[in-house]
């Protein structure tokens, strides 16, 4: 109570003061003003309202930083989303996204708070803010020459281990599990969830490479399906760069469309415009490190054969060589047994004694030059017959080799050799297989196996 010689002072009802406080605002900001921040906190009503809160990113207390209430009623949403969209699409309204906007200032008097109901966008602004943000993380990177240290890591040639980084469930999910399966390849995918957009991606990332890393994988693929820019966000971040830069492994990226390009693709080991492309890419390395493997394996079946070939032929040569020398020696030494025969007995009454002695001598010499010339002609036999034993195809096969031929009994060293229908041998260390050649895709054989049966 105040005393009688005190003037009344005015007394404002909640609503006229609220009155007041707009009429202000109308007078010092207008009908439309512009404003920039952060969006956080964003959600849609089931009538279709858009709410969230408009934060400064530069705030001086980031815990608890400048904040205003923004309100989009359904029909200005539904106007918002449609220049959006004719702009390209490339802005969607979303947590963490960075946006330029217009509306009308006024007190929300339910709430005894101030509130920006909004009527439009500068969609050129969050581009702009993207493609600086982008700019000065990859301008850091290089600084650093973290851009081309995940190119660097050695990749495996034949990476069958692959530990797949995405949004399980999602297209880009599929479309990797579906270019592997269709391969036929058995890879092994070990799958690890993470979100790719919004404002617990950033978090999600960074584990899932930190786990990944920790797999006995040979690769990793981080993918995600298309969007708008500001659903790509997440992979223009610094800190997710980075990590892709210093991993341990070698990262395979396959992030939006054909169109987009982000951070995380200029860093990776190799960027692909699209998941399915990124799978694409690991199918094309195993088959090429398949095909490499299958070609060296034909090299050392056709060494071997013509050196069990050339080895069967030099046996057999040395072996006629060395008995042809051996009984042109006897020949040559029955002659001169013969000769000396025919002169003993012309010469017998007169040197009996003499002829007897020297025959004597040249039977004992016959008999050791026959001798040491089938000695020398064995030994050199075995040592051709332990050479061509090195070389048998049998040692060959014990040790897990195998030889495939055809029905005309020629050796079958390529897919091309083969018709579907016709029947194929493979012959092992203790048996032969008879197998049915038989056709399950466009240009790939299969054989159907037949009882085995040893030889």
């Amino acid at each position: 109570m105040t005393g009688g010689s005190e003037p009344l002072q005015a007394t404002w009802s909640v609503s006229e003061l609220h009155a007041a406080i707009n009429g202000l605002l109308l007078h010092t900001f207008g009908h439309e003003m512009w404003v920039q921040g952060e969006i956080r906190n964003y959600k849609v009503s089931a009538k279709k309202h858009v709410y969230f809160d408009l934060i400064d990113t530069d705030s001086k207390n980031p815990t608890y930083p400048s904040m205003l209430a923004i309100t989009l009623f359904a029909r200005e949403a539904e106007s918002v989303s449609r220049f959006l969209a004719d702009q390209g699409g490339a802005i969607e309204l979303a947590d963490g996204v960075r946006v330029r906007i217009s509306g009308k200032l006024a007190t929300y008097e339910s709430r005894s708070s101030i509130q920006l109901r909004m009527t439009a966008i500068d969609h050129t602004f969050t581009l702009g803010v993207l493609d600086q943000e982008r700019d000065r993380v990859l301008a850091l990177l290089s600084s650093e020459g973290l851009l081309r240290a995940n190119s660097l890591r050695p990749l495996n040639p034949l990476p069958t281990r692959i530990a797949l980084i995405t949004s399980l469930g999602s297209a880009a999910h599929a479309d990797v599990l579906g270019e592997f399966e269709k391969s036929g390849l058995g890879l092994q995918v070990f799958e690890i969830d993470a979100r790719v957009q919004g404002a617990e991606a950033e978090a999600d990332l960074l584990n899932a490479l930190r786990t990944a890393q920790k797999l006995p994988v040979d690769l990793i693929l981080m993918c995600r399906g298309g969007g708008a820019r500001t659903d790509l966000a997440s992979f223009d971040l610094e800190s997710v760069a980075r990590a892709i830069a210093t991993s341990t492994l070698p990262v395979f990226t396959g992030i939006g469309h054909e169109i987009d390009s982000t951070v995380a693709q200029e860093v990776a080991h190799s960027g692909h415009k699209t998941p399915t492309a990124c799978a694409a890419a690991v199918v094309n390395q195993v088959r090429a490190a398949a095909d490499m493997m299958e070609q060296s394996w034909t090299q050392v079946c056709d060494v071997v054969m013509n050196t069990l070939d050339h080895s069967e032929r030099r046996m057999i040569d040395s072996g006629g060589r060395a008995g042809r020398a051996a009984l042109r020696h006897v020949d040559r030494d029955q002659q001169r047994v013969s000769h000396l025969l025919h002169r003993t007995k012309i010469a017998v009454p007169r040197v009996s004694s003499t002829a007897e002695t020297q025959l004597n001598a040249a039977a004992s010499r016959v008999s050791r030059a026959a001798t040491q010339w089938t000695a020398l002609a064995h030994s050199q036999l075995d040592a051709l017959a332990a050479r061509a034993q090195v070389h048998d195809p049998a040692a060959a096969l014990a040790r897990g080799w195998s030889i495939t031929r055809s029905a005309s009994g020629t050796v079958v060293r390529s897919v091309s050799d083969l018709q579907a229908g016709e029947q194929i041998a493979t012959q092992l260390a203790d048996g032969t297989v008879i197998s049915t050649v038989s056709l399950t895709e466009p240009n790939d054989l299969a054989t159907e196996e037949l009882p085995q049966h040893k030889e």
